[in-house]
């Protein structure tokens, strides 16, 4: 396993080395060179690997469009995540950000009982959620991101769910990773075992076993991505 996760590894640094890759989520807006569709893949200040302290390891694994016909774009994905550029957001579009409030309220011992309850809020609701969805997307927006260009069609078979799935699975590894967590990671505080255990800000495949063969396939999407961001 050590050997596939080194893999997956190298094929991310491929990833780092292109323009506009690796950059904060903040940074970030809607002109940048997007593909349409693809896998995302977050890194956190103060998070590396155990296996080498200068390399930042992955926090969360996301796709998007994995309901047939979906119009999701692999931009929007992220911008749900990364909140307007006001400094606000919603929880509610984004369980990104609802699992990085809700460990935020248990670390800092905020009361906000609303916080993650039904998919909609009143006007009164939202406001008095306001400052909290700013701190998340101030949290959020210091990650960095890094992405592949999958342009599959949408579905629940598609090449983009194949490689979340067994990508989350690898680093998870049954819930007991290879590069855990720091000791101040604040996922740490999260109310989900999965994603205390984890070290991953995901909660589905977190106890999948992982399929070897996705590394081959996500090489070619690294080499697509990398020769369609060339100069």
């Amino acid at each position: 396993m050590r050997a596939e996760l080194d893999r997956f590894y190298s094929l991310l640094a491929r990833l780092g080395s292109v323009p506009l890759q690796g950059g904060t989520l903040a940074t970030y807006t809607g002109r940048s060179r997007w593909p349409t569709r693809g896998v995302y893949f977050f890194q956190e200040p103060g998070e590396y690997r155990e296996a080498n302290r200068e390399v930042p390891r992955i926090v969360r694994v996301g796709t998007h469009a994995v309901s047939a016909n979906s119009k999701a774009t692999l931009w929007g994905r992220l911008r749900t995540h990364r909140g307007d550029r006001a400094g606000g957001g919603s929880h509610r579009s984004s369980v990104f950000r609802r699992h990085v409030g809700a460990a935020l309220l248990a670390r800092d011992g905020g009361h906000l009982p609303t916080w993650g309850v039904r998919s909609s809020a009143s006007s009164s609701i939202r406001s008095s959620e306001a400052l909290h969805e700013q701190q998340v997307s101030a949290y959020l927006g210091a990650m960095s991101v890094l992405w592949v260009d999958v342009p599959d069609e949408p579905g629940p078979r598609s090449a983009r769910a194949f490689v979340e799935r067994n990508a989350i699975a690898l680093l998870s590894n049954h819930l007991d990773p290879l590069d855990r967590a720091s000791p101040s990671w604040l996922g740490l505080e999260s109310p989900h075992r999965e994603i205390r255990a984890s070290g991953l800000w995901n909660l589905d495949h977190v106890d999948a076993t992982y399929d070897d063969t996705f590394l081959d396939l996500l090489q070619n999407f690294v080499t697509l991505t990398c020769s369609r961001s060339s100069p």
